[in-house]
């Protein structure tokens, strides 16, 4: 799987079906830009802009992340078999990513708190206290950030 073959191959199915890259985008809700980077290589789609492109572009999506047609149908049911289940564990992989970066901010929050209440002392000077409630209240939004993230992404894993 190469950007620039990839690219190529999109820009060229494009052209044969006659859209610029502003209508392929205005129909995939996406930017001109993106789709400029792909043709030149420099990225290459987002795995959940892949489908709707191959069927507007007509290809599969073995074709599209090989940048050529595929001639045997067995040949294409099976790399496409293929790169599906890659998607999907690339997907379920980001998925688990944002849960962890959840769990870590509520993690955060908890030292964040720990930190606070050590440093609040009123015995010691006022610029101690505030600094000690200060760090408790950003524990508390730390804390709730984190539990927000976290079950967005439990819920909602798209």
């Amino acid at each position: 799987m190469d950007a620039r073959t990839t690219g190529r191959f999109v820009a060229l199915k494009r052209k044969t079906l006659g859209i610029t890259q502003e209508q392929l985008a205005g129909e995939l809700g996406i930017t001109g830009k993106a789709v400029s980077k792909w043709e030149t290589g420099r990225c290459l789609p987002d795995s959940s802009i892949m489908e709707p492109l191959c069927e507007r572009l007509g290809v599969t999506l073995s074709e599209l992340l090989n940048g050529h047609d595929i001639e045997s149908d067995r040949e294409s049911a099976l790399s496409e078999e293929v790169v599906r289940q890659a998607l999907n564990t690339v997907e379920q992989l980001q998925r688990e990513k944002r849960v962890l970066v959840g769990v870590l901010i509520i993690m955060l929050g908890f030292v964040t708190l720990t930190v606070g209440q050590s440093v609040a002392d009123p015995s010691t000077s006022e610029t101690m206290d505030f600094l000690g409630g200060f760090l408790v209240g950003m524990s508390i939004v730390e804390m709730l950030v984190g539990i927000f993230v976290t079950i967005r992404n439990l819920v909602n894993p798209s």
